[in-house]
């Protein structure tokens, strides 16, 4: 059995106010080259409107899309099969997401259910609003209508982004029993129990974890010791250590650190992600348009170094680590480009830029590796 990787990019192509264009056409499938870090176009995939956030599940060969479209009560989530030979993408069913604003998908680490994001308007009498949904996975990879939804409550002290619930993400725990959201609107993290017989979230009775007023809590990773996760916020621009208890899923507050260290409070991060082998967090920092790689402390996970390096255009929203660990592939959204670097395997550091595409508003990058005959 023979491998490859491929790189699937979701591309704005729908005007919205809060982004300054829309250049994409929708979700473009590239190969990749885990030995050059070269990029090669496969497909493009034009009917999807606003595909802001991608999940995809090599082993069935599956990929997720959310379309965040303003000014609808409603997102949708979109399923397709994907043709690991070709790159072209099927459409297998789409369904609305119970909230607007659909701004991430995930799913769980047993590949059941798949999980969304409603970031939502501004606007506290929209309906329906709910913040977190789930769907089950069919036996043909699509999805059933949510079997869950539900609405978070509260605001936060910032009114020009925090006057409502802000769901960002919901991330599986490492044991798949829980499932962690952020509300960048309410500075919370919220715990789901995870039903996997019945492929759901429920309402886990803990309560809610409560950050810093203002921090706006966007993205969460967890370390691959299980036992500690971090999350990026986009308002305060901090990153945070948190001890994660399995038994029930609470998590605690265990150190703060600027993402900046020589410029607190600039920036708007964006993405997260963890090294496989747990070395490395990288977070991608708009308006400063860096990426900040922070070293870890082994077993611990413990933030004891940052730096910075340029991200090679305008406003990095999403990057992604490739299958191998030895490139970092970084989606420039106001630079219509992807850009792929070569990380330094001592330092975390990309190293060099070996390879960069043109391509329309890029919203989100994924890379995974697929088995082919």
């Amino acid at each position: 059995m023979n491998t490859r990787t491929l790189v699937f990019v979701g591309c704005l192509n729908r005007a919205v106010p809060h982004f300054a264009a829309a250049n994409g056409r929708g979700i473009v499938t590239y190969s990749f080259d885990e030995a050059t870090g070269r990029l090669e176009f496969l497909a493009e995939t034009a009917d999807i409107a606003n595909p802001t956030f991608l999940a995809a599940v090599a082993h069935r060969g599956l990929l997720y899309a959310t379309s965040e479209i303003f000014g609808e009560p409603e997102g949708a989530v979109s399923a397709y099969r994907i043709d690991p030979m070709s790159g072209a993408l099927a459409l297998i069913n789409r369904q609305p997401t119970r909230g607007s604003l659909t701004a991430f998908c995930n799913v769980d680490r047993q590949a059941e259910m798949v999980f969304v994001a409603n970031y939502g308007h501004e606007t506290a009498a929209e309906t329906p609003r709910q913040q977190i949904a789930s769907f089950a996975m069919l036996d043909n990879g699509g999805l059933s209508v949510p079997s869950s939804a539900f609405a978070h409550t509260g605001s936060g002290p910032r009114m020009d982004r925090q006057s409502v619930p802000h769901a960002h993400c919901v991330v599986s725990s490492p044991d798949n029993r829980f499932a962690i959201a952020t509300d960048l609107g309410t500075d919370e993290l919220v715990t789901y129990r995870t039903n996997v017989d019945c492929r759901r979230l429920e309402s886990s009775g803990v309560p809610a974890m409560r950050m810093k007023a203002g921090a706006g809590p966007r993205h969460l990773v967890f370390h691959p010791n299980g036992v500690a996760a971090y999350v990026v916020n986009e308002l305060d621009s901090t990153v945070c250590r948190l001890a994660y208890e399995p038994g029930n899923g609470t998590l605690s507050l265990l150190e703060t650190v600027d993402v900046l260290p020589e410029n607190p409070g600039a920036g708007q991060p964006a993405d997260l992600q963890i090294a496989a082998d747990g070395r490395f967090l990288y977070a991608s920092i708009r308006g400063a348009d860096v990426i900040g790689i922070y070293r870890l402390e082994e077993g611990t996970g413990k933030i004891v170094s940052a730096s910075i390096c340029g991200a090679g255009g305008k406003t990095p929203r999403s990057f992604a680590l490739s299958p191998t660990g030895r490139f970092l592939l970084v989606a420039l959204q106001d630079s219509d480009r992807l850009a792929v670097y070569r990380i330094d395997p001592t330092t975390g550091e990309p190293a060099e830029q070996v390879d960069f595409v043109a391509v329309g508003t890029p919203m989100c990058v994924k890379a995974e590796r697929f088995d082919i005959a």
